[in-house]
C-alpha cells in the first residue's frame, strides 16, 4: 500500500510539474524539503500525530513552505496529510524526484570503495559513467566501505557492478567449494 500510494502521489505531482514548465524548478525544490524533512524529523512526527487536528498541520505546512515552495510541493503534501498518509511524504518527493532527474537525463550513481578516491579517480568514473549511459549529466555519490579489501561497487539505478575483491575472492571460494562437492 505504502509503494502505491508513493508512486501514485509522485507520478501525480512529476505530471503537474511537467506540464506546467516547472519540472526542474519543482525538482530543485523538492530535494529541499526533503532535505529539510529529512534533518527535521521531529516536524513530521508532529505532522503525523494523530491528536493534532488537520487544520493545525495544514497551518504548519503553510508556515514552514508557503512562499518558499512552490504550491505544487505544498500540494501534494497537504493532499498526503488529508488522506492520512504523512508517512510517505518522504519517500512521495523521492520517488518525484527519481522521476524527474530521469527526464531530465540527470543520472545518479553510488560508488563504494574499500578507501577514499582522489578527485582525478572521481572524474574518471565520472565520464565513464556518462560515456556508457545515456545521461547528459551524472550525480556521483562516494563511500568509503573498507569490508570491499579493494576495486569498486557501482550502482546505477536497479544496475549493479561490483568488481570489488572481496566479491571475487568470494566467488573464488564459492567455486572452489562447488570442485570440492563433486
Amino acid at each position: 500500500m505504502a509503494k502505491q500510494v508513493r508512486t501514485v502521489y509522485g507520478s501525480a505531482l512529476f505530471a503537474a510539474a511537467k506540464d506546467s514548465g516547472r519540472l526542474s524548478t519543482v525538482r530543485e525544490q523538492a530535494e529541499t524539503v526533503s532535505q529539510v524533512l529529512k534533518d527535521n524529523e521531529d516536524f513530521l512526527r508532529i505532522l503525523n500525530h494523530p491528536e493534532i487536528r488537520m487544520d493545525e498541520k495544514m497551518s504548519m505546512v503553510d508556515a514552514v513552505f508557503a512562499g518558499s515552495t512552490d504550491p505544487l510541493i505544498t500540494g501534494a503534501i497537504t493532499a498526503l496529510l488529508e488522506k492520512g498518509h504523512g508517512r510517505e511524504i518522504p519517500m512521495t518527493l523521492e520517488r518525484f524526484t527519481d522521476m524527474a532527474l530521469e527526464e531530465e537525463r540527470i543520472g545518479v550513481a553510488e560508488v563504494s570503495s574499500a578507501m577514499e578516491l582522489t578527485e582525478d579517480q572521481k572524474e574518471r568514473i565520472r565520464k565513464k559513467l556518462l560515456d556508457t549511459t545515456d545521461y547528459e549529466s551524472m550525480r556521483v555519490r562516494y563511500e568509503v566501505d573498507p569490508s570491499l579489501i579493494g576495486g569498486l561497487v557501482i550502482r546505477l539505478g536497479d544496475r549493479v557492478v561490483d568488481s570489488s575483491l572481496s566479491s571475487k575472492l568470494l566467488r573464488m571460494q564459492r567455486s572452489i567449494e562447488a570442485g570440492i562437492g563433486e
